[in-house]
């Protein structure tokens, strides 16, 4: 019993101050919960490891951040993109092709997507975080251990101190320590691909233009930033990667540039160039007792959609309205029947965007000669009917299903 009296009550408790544990405190918060984060990090730590980090971002999401008074483009120096262009090419002798282009659909909506870079919006969430009296934010601070009952969880910290929620929130990234600890089952498929990420300057405009190169080796998406600066991600195998990783930035960009061809010209890298491995990671079941999974923590997919971070954001806005309906009707927040709601809602979502990615990397990441010949024939026909490039187009803005209030404008 000592243990009960000893620790702070708190409605709702989350793991993981990253841009999606930030963000489910800022919209629990507005919904009237109050919520406690934690971090094993300092705010200075999470700036510096994902510093030159880029997102695309939906139009749903976008709706998100809207909703919760955060969206402000001058501060978030945000890139709209009003086209995409797929193209292919064998090698760098081989002219581009362009297969599919589609457009803004028209002045009269948003963008489908948006450009915008790590450091601008951890700054904006970490503001509005500070200014909410609803949360509390713990830096430096670990869960030891944590114990469930029918009432409650009840969590040890690594500073000593004691805390006791109805449901835990965990957002603890792609290496969830939770996940581990709890011997949850993942679905893992390694891609033998690594990812090389990126920002470049460049002399031309980019015109707000994103584009998607499928090259042999694998996609090179080069996307739009504010002014003359533009992001590129290149997934390649797990040999040429690391040999091109680990080359001068002259050998780098001089590779990168005879495959970009003049989509950039006088391009030139800022910051330094990254690499992380590619693979799909599925947690088989999102939710515990009286704990979800969300974000990275719970789907980890490949980078070639961009929709990484909108999986995220699709789950804080589902798990929010779930808790929501479930408060006005007094119902024990961390009820598995409550968790269930949220985990069935979101189950197809992401099966079918894991499914998705898988199978358009595994088109465009091979040289079968009838695999090409079938992906340009797919691609002619999008290109070539008005219907298919709207159902594409609403599937990037995020825009399909069961669409959760905080996503709608």
């Amino acid at each position: 019993m000592s243990l009960m009296k000893s620790s702070k009550k708190r409605q709702v408790v989350i793991a993981g101050a990253g841009l999606i544990g930030s963000t489910m405190a800022l919209a629990l918060a507005s919904k009237g919960f109050d919520v406690t984060v934690f971090d094993g990090t300092t705010e200075k730590d999470r700036i510096n490891r994902n510093k030159g980090r880029t997102y695309a971002l939906s139009r749903a999401s976008k709706n998100l951040f809207s909703n919760l008074g955060v969206w402000n483009e001058k501060k978030l120096n945000v890139s709209p993109i009003e086209n995409i262009i797929l193209s292919t090419r064998k090698d760098s002798n081989d002219p581009i092709r362009h297969l599919v282009e589609f457009k803004k659909e028209s002045p009269a909506f948003d963008p489908s997507s948006y450009m915008i870079e790590d450091f601008y919006l951890r700054k904006v969430l970490s503001s509005e975080l500070n200014k909410n009296t609803n949360i509390q934010v713990i830096d430096s601070t670990e869960v030891i251990q944590d114990e469930t009952n029918s009432f409650e969880t009840k969590i040890s910290l690594s500073d000593n101190s004691l805390i006791s929620t109805e449901i835990l929130i965990i957002s603890d990234g792609r290496d969830s320590g939770f996940a581990r600890r709890l011997n949850k089952k993942f679905f893992k498929k390694n891609y033998n691909q690594v990812a090389i990420v990126g920002n470049l300057s460049h002399k031309n405009d980019h015109n707000c233009t994103a584009h998607q190169l499928f090259l042999n080796g694998g996609p090179l998406a080069i996307l739009p930033l504010q002014g003359n600066r533009s992001t590129f991600v290149w997934s390649l195998p797990v040999e040429v990667g690391n040999k091109l990783s680990e080359s001068t930035d002259e050998i780098f960009t001089s590779h990168l540039k005879e495959n970009i061809g003049d989509i950039l010209t006088n391009a030139s890298l800022i910051d330094e160039k990254k690499m992380f491995p590619l693979y799909l990671k599925f947690l088989r079941d999102s939710i515990d007792i009286r704990k979800v999974f969300i974000g990275d923590s719970a789907l980890a997919i490949h980078p070639l959609a961009g929709q990484g971070l909108n999986i995220g954001l699709r789950d804080v806005a589902s798990l929010v309205d779930v808790l929501f309906k479930g408060k006005k009707l007094g119902l024990d927040l961390g009820s598995f029947d409550l968790l269930k709601k949220y985990e069935t809602w979101r189950s197809f979502d992401k099966i079918s965007i894991a499914t998705y990615t898988d199978l358009i990397n595994s088109l465009f990441s091979n040289d079968n000669i009838y695999l090409k010949a079938l992906r340009e024939l797919g691609m002619n026909t999008i290109d070539n009917s008005k219907l298919l490039k709207n159902f594409f187009v609403k599937e990037a803005a995020g825009e399909y299903g069961n669409v959760p209030e905080l996503l709608k404008n």
